[in-house]
């Protein structure tokens, strides 16, 4: 197993904050109404990962049987 170096989590989260990947400004309502957003759309990516993964396979499976 190896092991990760230390890592300084308040400057992880200057980084994080100066770079514009996270904004502490947020709000909780925000978050929510973001995540929501988020799930359903990556609902929609996995139905149709499915879709183009799954079932051309399950296709081809049953018309070379």
């Amino acid at each position: 197993m190896t092991s990760c170096p230390a890592v300084d989590a308040r400057a992880a989260l200057a980084f994080l904050q100066n770079s514009g990947l996270i904004n502490m400004n947020t709000t909780l309502e925000q978050l929510v109404g973001a995540t929501t957003t988020l799930g359903e759309i990556s609902g929609y990516v996995l139905a149709w990962d499915k879709y183009v993964l799954v079932v051309p396979s399950v296709t081809e499976d049953a018309a070379q049987a």
